[in-house]
């Protein structure tokens, strides 16, 4: 057995002492434990064993006899227990006596092992060696304690003292220490805390803490208390107001961490401080606004040390010297110096800032790009407490951005600004000044009024940015009409002035209001949206209208007015009889109040034909008005005055319900169906509240079947209020009844505009289709409009229709239906119930092949129509004559032709601004014309722009012109071809 190593434990070996009244047995011990390297001490009875015990060093184990005279080992054991010195030393009874009774009896009074007579050697040595180990172990442990403890306490007496110190510091800094105990919902503050702020004691909740904390930054708190970060996180921190016991709010910088969580991840314990940061929030404010001052003044501030050197300067000296702040901090402003000042006045601006510590007035300075700026310049000396100066202060403004100014108000007086042109104040001006001029030289002055239909509707459905950049493009465009020396300006939000100095004759003005007309009908094209756009004109002149500026002005103002009530989109000038009317406007009004007690009043129906079978699918009830004084009155010009003064309300619902009853009766008759009564709504009859009700009476009390009732809308009825016109819109549909937009083309309506509303029509305005044939800019808003009603399963009308060749136009654009004069006009219920049982229909022709190869020829002089038919007319060509555009227009509207040959010199327009327009209306057709040769200049131009082929001089070779026209053939086929081809592919 190896022997135990005591070398890192003991100074010196193991004692054991060995007691037994034996010597013998002595022996026999001592020599079996001489193996374990232990010193050994022999006791033959109990009172010696007892005092052994106790000598230094004492024994680490005690082997002890049971069976001795005078003291056995059992009172030995309990001495030896009961004595504090020896009681830890285990002792191991060696005895004879071997019953188990004995061995229990021995354990149970504290012997640590019993082994019996005669000992074994082995077992006997192993066993002493155990209990020496296990003493050892028990020493060991029982030093390493003691140190333990020692250490314990000297830290917690550093533990203590640290406390102290940090309770002092913590004092010293002013933090307060606050703890939180989510379960309890309990606060604690330390007494510092509760001084902070004005407390004698801590809230004793959350709920009680929070209502001391700032509204704007108490749910911040809150979420950070209930939610705080949980440990070795970073700390939260947070800035924010407590109420103090005296009512004002502290400033406090919180920090905060929970010390510990519990199973489920949440906050047991949190923990922090509070720090009132009251004055270092003051300072804060003070430097941010002396930083927004410093930096957002206009004026620029440049600031010094005694010796002049700049140290700081703000962004508008920066932005008024055109130096970076790197060019100018360290040196001095001596750099800005202009040259303009001599030594004179730099000595006498020292001399007063030295004297008075302050010096002001006026200095030029250079930009860093050479430029001269004028400043005023005010320079102010510090000083500190002691009285030595530190700094100089310099605060300049510029004073060009002033003279800037003053130069904007001046402009803003005398020009729009949206538009740049001249404004009221600067129109009447000029007017002046060319009535002084045209006075001195017995010329004339016009001034011209124009105001924009209807514009308000643009502002309202796109919004003023896209109205304003409309009427920048409108000012555009009237710019560029107007003669050098005349002027145009802008009178008020839609109004425009034009003045027509030195007027050589009235035809200049009716040249330039049709020009501004013509310029404004051109669709307009502002955020991908097609807008169309017409205007009004009101002219007057000098001196016939009036002398002065007010006068002329006062004379337009009423001729506009006069425009607009004839239908706008034209013009008019001021005539005395315009008077006249507003006497007669006075007596129609009075006249109209009674109208419907007189029974002035009728219904007249004019028809509506499809353009596909000619037959009458329908027919609009029109209003008319005979007067025993007046006679009979356009509708145009007492319907306004209804719409007015609001009796349009009772008007338009006695002529609903006669209409409709008339309608019943006609098909009670079997000569109405299944054909359609179209009703007009005008914009203040839509407007009603109980419009349903009416229109649902009107059907009930004449027992019409609801689709047979149309009802038109103009879009000045809804475009005031478009969500609340949907809504009246589909409840009418609900009733049955159809709806038609009437007017199309006059306002502003769009593809995406018209598709929000229940329509199932739209009719096309007749000022667009009375010189549709001609003018490329009509025809194609018409053709634009069927295309958009095709798109939107409308049905399309055309109203105006006079001529074959309008219906053929339309009918060529697929146009569903029209009215108008060709097939007739209004009519009396008593004529119209005639032309319904007559079952008379418009007469259709079957449009020509285009497979024919047609020939125009266009010529003034029928001689020469002649000749170059006869000549051309062996090419087997079905030819076609007119004797001046216009027939032209006819021809084609009518039927297909490819090929086009035209005289240049033609009264009513030439040639060349013919094919112009056809090319705009025929792109396909082949265009040739015949000119002399002083006409090359415009006939070249005209080929330039595309619109003319080939031109052939005067007079022409017959067998190159028949050649020119067999290519010019050849060409129309080629390109038909072509066209079919991109179609199928």
């Amino acid at each position: 057995m190896a022997n135990l190593d005591y070398s890192n434990d003991t100074p010196q070996r193991p004692v054991v002492l060995a007691v037994d009244d034996q010597p013998i047995n002595l022996g026999v011990a001592s020599a079996m434990l001489e193996a374990l390297d232990v010193d050994v001490r022999l006791a033959e009875n109990g009172p010696e064993a007892l005092r052994y015990a106790e000598l230094a060093p004492q024994p680490d184990l005690i082997l002890l006899d049971v069976m001795m005279p005078d003291m056995d080992g059992h009172t030995v054991l309990a001495k030896l227990r009961a004595n504090p010195r020896t009681s830890n030393i285990p002792v191991m009874f060696v005895t004879a006596l071997n019953s188990m009774s004995d061995e229990r009896t021995g354990l149970l009074e504290g012997a640590v092992d019993y082994i019996t007579k005669p000992l074994q050697a082995d077992i006997f040595r192993a066993r002493v060696q155990t209990h020496l180990a296990l003493k050892l172990t028990r020493d060991r442990l029982a030093r390493q304690n003691a140190n333990l403890e020692q250490e314990v306490e000297r830290r917690l007496a550093e533990n203590t003292q640290l406390a102290a110190r940090l309770q002092m510091t913590l004092s010293a800094s002013g933090l307060g220490i606050w703890e939180y105990h989510h379960a309890k919902d309990r606060m604690e503050w330390n007494q510092d805390l509760c001084l902070m702020l004005g407390l004698s004691s801590a809230p004793p909740d959350l709920a009680s803490t929070l209502k001391l904390i700032h509204p704007e930054e108490r749910p911040k708190i809150e979420q950070i208390l209930q939610s705080p970060p949980p440990p070795g996180a970073d700390i939260a921190v947070a800035e924010f107001r407590m109420h103090h016991a005296d009512g004002h709010w502290l400033w406090l910088e919180g920090r905060g961490q929970a010390l510990s969580l519990d199973s489920h991840g949440q906050a047991v314990t949190t923990a922090g401080t509070l720090a009132d940061i009251s004055r270092r929030k003051q300072v804060e404010i003070e430097q941010q606004l002396a930083a927004v001052v410093f930096t957002g003044i206009n004026d620029g501030i440049c600031i010094t040390d005694p010796e002049a050197r700049i140290l700081l300067v703000n962004d508008a000296f920066l932005r008024v010297t055109g130096y970076s702040s790197e060019e100018a901090i360290g040196q001095t402003p001596a750099f800005l110096k202009s040259g303009i000042h001599g030594d004179a006045f730099y000595h006498t601006l020292w001399d007063t800032l030295i004297r008075q510590n302050n010096w002001q007035g006026e200095i030029t300075n250079r930009r860093k790009n050479g430029e001269l700026v004028t400043e005023w310049l005010t320079i102010s000396a510090v000083h500190d407490k002691a009285g030595r100066l530190t700094h100089y202060v310099g605060l300049f403004s510029d004073l060009s951005e002033r003279h800037e100014a003053a130069e904007r108000i001046q402009y803003l007086s005398s020009f729009d600004p949206l538009t740049d042109m001249p404004n009221r104040n600067l129109l009447a001006d000029r007017l002046a000044q060319a009535l002084i001029t045209a006075h001195r030289f017995e010329r004339q002055t016009a001034l011209i009024l124009l105001d924009l239909d209807r514009f308000r509707m643009v502002n309202e459905s796109f919004g003023p940015p896209t109205g304003d950049a409309l009427l920048q493009e409108v000012a555009r465009r009237l710019k560029l009409q107007v003669r050098d020396g005349d002027t145009v300006g802008r009178q008020s939000g839609t109004e425009f002035g034009f003045v027509m100095a030195n007027l050589g004759q009235e035809q200049d003005a009716i040249s330039l209001a049709q020009r501004i007309l013509e310029s404004i009908a051109v669709p307009f094209t502002l955020n991908e949206q097609s807008l169309a756009l017409t205007a009004s004109i009101g002219i007057s002149l000098s001196p016939r209208d009036g002398q002065t500026a007010d006068e002329l002005l006062k004379s337009a103002d009423i001729a506009l007015a006069r425009a607009k009530q004839a239908g706008r989109n034209t013009f008019r000038f001021y005539s005395p009889e315009m008077d006249a009317n507003a006497a007669r406007r006075l007596g129609l009004e009075s006249a109209l109040r009674e109208v419907l007690q007189r029974d002035e009043l009728a219904v007249y129906y004019q028809p509506q034909v499809s353009l596909d079978s000619g037959k009458i699918i329908g027919m609009e009830a029109l209003l008319r008005w005979n007067h025993p004084q007046f006679g009979n009155i356009s509708p145009a010009e007492f319907i306004p005055l209804a719409e007015e003064n609001g009796l349009i309300i009772p008007i338009g619902e006695w002529v609903l319900n006669t209409a409709c009853q008339q309608a019943r009766r006609w098909h009670d008759l079997g000569i109405a169906s299944p054909l359609r009564l179209a009703v007009n709504l005008s914009a203040r009859q839509f407007r009603q509240a109980n419009l349903e009700q009416m229109v649902a009476s009107a059907l009930a009390n004449s027992g019409l079947p609801a689709n047979a009732l149309e009802l038109e809308i103009t879009e000045g009825a809804f475009i005031d209020d478009a969500e609340q016109a949907i809504t009246m819109c589909r409840s009418l549909k609900k009733l049955g009844i159809k709806l038609s937009l009437d007017d199309f083309g006059t306002g502003y309506s769009s593809l995406s505009y018209v598709s929000r509303f229940p329509f199932d029509k739209i009719k096309i305005d007749q000022s667009f289709v009375h010189d549709i044939i001609e003018n490329p800019v009509n025809a194609a808003i018409a053709t634009s409009a069927i295309l958009m009603a095709r798109s939107l399963n409308l049905s399309v009308l055309a109203e105006g229709v006079e001529t074959e060749a309008q219906a053929n136009f339309l009918r060529g654009r697929r146009c569903d239906a029209m009215q108008g004069f060709l097939f007739s006009r209004a009519l009396p219920a008593s004529d119209f119930e005639q032309l319904l049982a007559g079952r008379t229909s418009l007469p259709m022709s079957a449009l020509p092949s285009a497979g024919t190869q047609t020939l125009l020829i266009v010529d003034d002089e029928p001689n020469i129509l002649n000749a170059l038919s006869r000549l051309l007319r062996r090419e087997g060509f079905q030819i076609l004559t007119a004797t001046s555009p216009l027939d032209a227009f006819e021809h084609l509207a009518k039927q297909p032709v490819q090929v086009i040959l035209s005289d240049q010199r033609m009264p009513e327009m030439s040639g060349t601004e013919f094919f112009s327009r056809v090319r705009q209306l025929y792109p396909d057709t082949i265009r040739i014309v015949l000119t002399g040769y002083t006409d090359l200049d415009s006939v070249t131009g005209a080929i330039n722009r595309g619109a003319i082929y080939k031109f052939l001089t005067k007079p022409w070779d017959d067998d190159q012109l028949r050649e020119e026209v067999r290519d010019a053939f050849r060409l129309a086929k080629d390109n038909q071809l072509r066209n079919r081809g991109a179609e199928t592919g």
